[in-house]
């Protein structure tokens, strides 16, 4: 998770003209879900092979660990190599604080939850569907995986916060493995000789609220921010990933509207998604905005080519 690079903004264009062959030109996209476009779904070539609708009075603990890159800050501790991603600003342990009803999950961050010493002390809630833990006795670490997988379509359902700056709600993919972390066990952090680790389906920052970053780690030219002009936290949209090797189509409420061609990760992917408050690149904290902040999720699904 880091910030984009380069901006690309785009121009009103309607609905009905979009199409995938004007996605290396300006154009801009407009509200509400359409009809029409290709879905995995609606395709006997793919299958549905992850499913979360949150209907449930208690989170699917089958599907998901409710907390953080759980693992992570003991990898950091076992190399010695205190960096910004070890330090101990996310809760102790680093678990969710969510909330389940009217089939909606929504990952929340208040003004005092999840713990921390004060309101504006950085935290996150997130959820996940791997983790990694250290084996004390032969010090390695071993993973820990409810769901991952290597290409397809990701989607996820969802409504973003009224939030102001210095918060921010992800969507993303991360490579399985201890190793496959953005620092070597040296303390070095990776580059672009390493390869891609991480693709980031959106980071969306409550500073820009019309404004969407789509990344992937590391590579030239995997960081593009999109826009469009309607207001994303008043209704549910869906934002879906098709990841194939050496290209990525990003689509909104079923359209294309990022393809990007470049390396893509060799390694199974987990999923996240989280609702964080962490000032810095993401801009000042806006102590203004009124707690809590919502990521409202409807559902996460995953499909594959048979």
């Amino acid at each position: 998770m880091s910030q984009f690079s380069r901006r690309f903004f785009l121009h009103t264009l309607p609905f009905a003209v979009f199409a995938l062959s004007s996605l290396g030109s300006k154009h801009a996209l407009h509200g509400n879900e359409a009809d029409g476009e290709f879905h995995p779904s609606k395709d006997p070539a793919w299958t549905l092979t992850f499913e979360d609708d949150f209907r449930g009075e208690q989170l699917d603990q089958t599907k998901w660990f409710p907390g953080y890159r759980l693992g992570r800050m003991a990898y950091y501790q076992k190399l010695g190599f205190p960096n910004a991603h070890g330090r101990a600003w996310q809760p102790q342990p680093p678990m969710a604080h969510y909330l389940l009803g009217d089939s909606i999950l929504k990952l929340r961050v208040d003004r005092d939850l999840p713990k921390r010493p004060t309101p504006e002390t950085l935290t996150v809630s997130c959820i996940t569907t791997a983790i990694y833990r250290r084996d004390e006795k032969s010090g390695e670490f071993k993973d820990e995986v409810r769901f991952s997988q290597k290409y397809g379509w990701f989607e996820i359902r969802c409504r973003m916060p009224k939030c102001g700056s210095g918060r921010y709600t992800a969507f993303w993919l991360h490579s399985v493995g201890a190793e496959n972390q953005e620092y070597t066990p040296e303390g070095v952090r990776k580059s672009l000789k390493d390869g891609a680790l991480e693709i980031d389906i959106f980071e969306w920052l409550g500073r820009s609220p019309k404004e969407n970053l789509f990344n992937v780690h590391f590579t030239t030219n995997g960081h593009h921010a999109f826009s469009f002009d309607f207001d994303i936290t008043e209704e549910f949209h869906t934002w879906a990933l098709n990841w194939e090797e050496g290209r990525l189509t990003w689509y909104l409420d079923g359209r294309p509207i990022r393809i990007y061609e470049g390396p893509t990760p060799q390694n199974e992917m987990y999923i996240l998604a989280a609702m964080f408050q962490a000032a810095g690149w993401t801009g000042p904290l806006d102590m203004k905005a009124e707690y809590p902040f919502d990521f409202e999720i409807d559902c996460i699904r995953v499909w594959k080519k048979k």
